[in-house]
């Protein structure tokens, strides 16, 4: 009895033992404080995110017909420059002087089919979209350069919304009279209207060849180049031209008096292509509009003291000048209306005041005339 009680605890413990044994397999492993090391690949650095490319640099073309060097052609260069630094180099603009991409009494045209993105000149002939502008010329009647800048800039501020008009198909940049049209001769002075008499003149248009009838000269229409030859064949006593032609062509020597009546200014204008404009994103669009006041101004100094220079070298010459007295003045004024009564009727028949336009810049010429 005590050997089988003896036999039946060693079976319990062995099977407690077998148990223990079992269970303990079939637990879960312990966690360890510190993971192991992963045997999968490494994920891939993070690359930064790439720079964005840089927006791509435009060149622009700029047609001009001032001469590589002359002052008209530096005062371009330097804007060009500040285009450039201002827009750190993502706008350049080309200039190409001497009319190599547009003469300059096809500016307008030109640049409106696009030969060139911008254009300087003169104003020449009218256009379809140019019935008033065509007339500036004759409008702006300064004596001098300061007073054509205050006569354009009242008519300008009288008739915001005309003068814009005839700049409708382009990007308008700026717009200023630049030296006046005076008289140069070689006989004689002309002092008074009895001067004009037998003389005769070289005049660039019609309107101013319809003037000198008035005045009591003969007009003779030619070529700049044509009349310097006439000067010196004798066959031309003078010229209606502006005060820049005598410094420009170096021909002081062929003159001798100069007198100071205003038969308009020569009208110098910037215009930029529509398209080439609008092609422009806002940041460089910005750019050139900022540049503009400044540019303006750089524009009438640099005409001002073109037309220093020309009386500097006019003197030197030897040219004498004259300037004609309020009663001659109010006389040739007198003479001349009629010519000026045509244009105000020949804008009255489309519809603008040409007749109140030509009045206000008449008597706007006739005040500065005085001070």
């Amino acid at each position: 009895m005590k050997r089988s009680t003896i036999a039946f605890s060693l079976s319990a413990l062995l099977m407690a033992v077998l148990v223990a044994a079992i269970l303990a397999c079939t637990q879960p492993a312990a966690t360890p404080s510190t993971p192991p090391p992963s045997t999968s690949a490494p994920a891939p650095a993070t690359t930064p995110a790439s720079p964005a490319p840089a927006a791509k640099a435009i060149e622009l073309s700029y047609a001009s017909m001032h001469a590589p060097g002359s002052d008209p052609a530096k005062q371009i260069d330097r804007w060009t420059e500040k285009i450039k630094a201002a827009s750190n180099g993502q706008l350049t603009i080309r200039h190409y002087p001497s009319s190599t991409l547009i003469a300059g009494p096809d500016m307008r045209e030109g640049i409106k089919a696009g030969t060139a993105d911008l254009g300087n000149s003169f104003i020449y002939k009218p256009d379809p979209e140019f019935e008033v502008g065509q007339y500036l010329t004759q409008l702006v009647r300064g004596v001098s350069m300061a007073t054509g800048v205050k006569i354009f800039d009242e008519i300008w501020a009288k008739y915001p919304d005309l003068m814009a008009s005839q700049w409708k198909s382009y990007k308008l940049l700026w717009i200023v009279p630049s030296v006046p049209t005076v008289f140069y001769t070689v006989k004689k002075p002309i002092r008074t209207m009895e001067d004009f008499k037998g003389m005769q003149i070289r005049v660039p248009n019609k309107i101013l060849s319809d003037m000198m009838l008035k005045l009591g000269a003969t007009p003779v229409s030619m070529s700049t180049p044509d009349w310097i030859v006439s000067l010196d064949k004798g066959t031309t006593d003078g010229a209606c031209t502006t005060v820049a032609s005598l410094f420009d062509f170096k021909i002081g020597e062929k003159l001798k008096y100069c007198t100071v009546y205003p038969m308009g200014s020569s009208v110098n204008f910037l215009i930029m292509n529509k398209d080439s404009w609008n092609k422009l994103s806002p940041d460089l669009q910005k750019v050139i509009d900022n540049s503009l006041p400044e540019t303006k101004k750089d524009v009438i100094d640099t005409w001002t003291q073109i037309e220093v220079s020309t009386s500097e070298y006019a003197q030197k010459s030897g040219i004498q000048k004259f300037t004609v007295s309020p009663e001659e003045y109010a006389k040739w004024d007198a003479a001349i209306k009629p010519v000026c009564d045509d244009i105000a009727k020949a804008l009255d028949s489309k519809n603008y005041p040409g007749t109140e336009l030509v009045n206000f810049s008449m008597e706007r010429s006739a005040f500065y005339a005085k001070q």
